[in-house]
């Protein structure tokens, strides 16, 4: 066995070590809230204790902590999810349309946002000193800091409320009820109600993809590889153009990070919105103590996270020569 074949080995396993870690950490964290699913249904008169009891057996929360863990686990890591408490229908039913709902919204904010924020912080590091990289580096690093909720809330008062160019809540409007595929996303009621989420989620991702190119740039723009280029006669959007490929390996660590995260959304951003994706129905279902739901959905989000990281160790290890398969540089 080779000695990156060892370390992706050794990898896998503080991957799967990390994976059980967080599915039952999310159980035992449920399984510690005061009351149960049924508390406000009993006390409201909806439901009997006697109904209580079979519903609960139903759904083996009458069995002892230790069965539950291990039918949990097995259940988990088989993909099924089992049945919502609150709504009686299967789990991926119900966070399968939200998840798709979240990676829509966000993955092509991401992207977005980190070639263009790439590009900018490429040709700010280029040009250091310069009016642009200060004013790249304050708007985007004001914008990174400041909580999600809080331009999404300033964005609906300037451009729903004040210049009424777009709506404020929804992925749709509320009369609407599209069948298909292109009726529900490639319309315009869809992308109406798209561009300020969009926009919002862009400018929120936009300083980290900056600075991490910048930062590169500034790295590589003294070394002797561009000397040599120099020497060459080549331009200096050519030389830039080098010293961004060479500089591009912890942007696209980041992006692999950040695509992990995107599974659990930007809740703030969802809720705010209304935007009927995965963060705002985990929100819902921890209110509501539909174990099922949350489990289902605190395992997927975890999973995600801990795969990406994965690849990013991988990738790492495998095109940057200066880290080696041990974890060490």
């Amino acid at each position: 066995m080779s000695q990156f074949q060892r370390f992706l080995a050794k990898r896998i396993a503080i991957a799967a070590a990390l994976t059980l870690v967080a599915v039952t950490v999310i159980f035992f964290t449920l399984r510690l809230l005061p009351g149960s699913p049924f508390t406000k249904l009993v006390a409201s008169g909806n439901l009997s204790e006697q109904q209580v009891r079979d519903i609960m057996a139903l759904y083996g929360l009458n069995q002892p902590l230790l069965d539950q863990y291990v039918l949990y686990l097995k259940n988990l890591l088989t993909f099924q999810f089992g049945y919502s408490i609150r709504q009686s229908r299967p789990v991926w039913e119900i966070l399968g349309p939200k998840l798709f709902n979240t990676l829509i919204l966000l993955v092509p904010a991401l992207v977005t946002t980190a070639v263009l924020s790439t590009l900018l912080g490429m040709y700010a590091g280029w040009n250091r000193g310069s009016w642009l990289e200060t004013g790249s580096i304050v708007t985007t690093t004001f914008l990174r800091s400041t909580p999600v909720f809080i331009t999404a809330l300033l964005f609906i008062i300037v451009f729903s409320y004040s210049l009424d160019l777009f709506p404020a809540f929804g992925m749709r409007e509320i009369t609407a009820s599209p069948s298909g595929f292109t009726d529900t996303y490639l319309s315009l009621d869809f992308a109406y109600h798209y561009v300020l989420p969009f926009t919002v989620a862009v400018l929120y991702y936009s300083g980290d993809f900056l600075l991490l190119a910048r930062n590169g740039i500034i790295e590589k723009k003294g070394s002797e590889f561009l000397k040599l280029h120099r020497a060459k006669g080549l331009t200096e959007t050519e030389q830039l153009m080098r010293a961004g490929r060479n500089s591009l390996l912890p942007v696209l660590t980041y992006f692999a990070l950040r695509l992990g995260m995107i599974f659990q959304g930007l809740i703030l951003l969802e809720v705010v919105f209304g935007w009927p994706g995965i963060g705002r129905q985990l929100v819902t279902s921890i209110s509501q103590q539909d174990f099922p739901v949350v489990q289902a959905a605190v395992f997927l989000m975890a999973l995600a996270v801990i795969i990406m990281n994965l690849v990013a160790d991988v990738m790492s290890a495998y095109f940057d020569p200066t880290v080696s398969s041990g974890g060490g540089s």
